[in-house]
């Protein structure tokens, strides 16, 4: 991400935040790491997360430049609820839905997600990137780029 993109981002922000990228071979070390016991989703079952001021992007050839910039601007709009108080007890009092990390579907249905979205939309063109790099974009990539290679092995 362009120096000038992160300068902007930081503006927003109220407290330091903690980026990290990891390739997608380690997200089953980065996921044992961050959620103890918790079980493994998958491989493919996400592609980032934030626990309070500390972004986790999971990274390979299933993302561009511009996904990844898209992808930071909705992991901080997380950061963002997290940073506020009301936005915090009024989005999270919405349960997630189930099947919240193994269905696209129910993943995109909980409030908070959609605002993270709509986050990432509005200001992607701002930092070098575009609207609309969301997680049914990704997975039409992941299906296109992955799943052939897992069916022959």
């Amino acid at each position: 991400m362009p120096r000038a993109a992160l300068e902007l981002l930081s503006r927003w922000l109220t407290e330091p935040v903690t980026i990290e990228v990891v390739p997608r071979a380690a997200v089953r070390q980065l996921w044992r790491r961050d959620n103890g016991g918790s079980r493994f989703p998958g491989h493919y079952a996400f592609r980032a997360y934030t626990r309070d001021h500390h972004v986790r992007l999971v990274s390979d050839g299933t993302e561009t430049s511009a996904s990844l910039t898209w992808l930071l601007l909705h992991e901080l709009a997380h950061v963002l609820v997290n940073e506020s108080p009301m936005l915090n007890e009024a989005l999270r009092s919405v349960p997630k839905p189930r099947g919240y990390l193994t269905s696209d579907a129910a993943h995109e249905a909980w409030p908070e997600e959609k605002l993270a979205n709509l986050v990432a939309d509005q200001f992607s063109c701002r930092v070098g990137s575009r609207p609309g790099l969301d997680r049914l974009w990704w997975r039409r990539r992941v299906e296109r780029l992955v799943r052939p290679f897992a069916r022959q092995g």
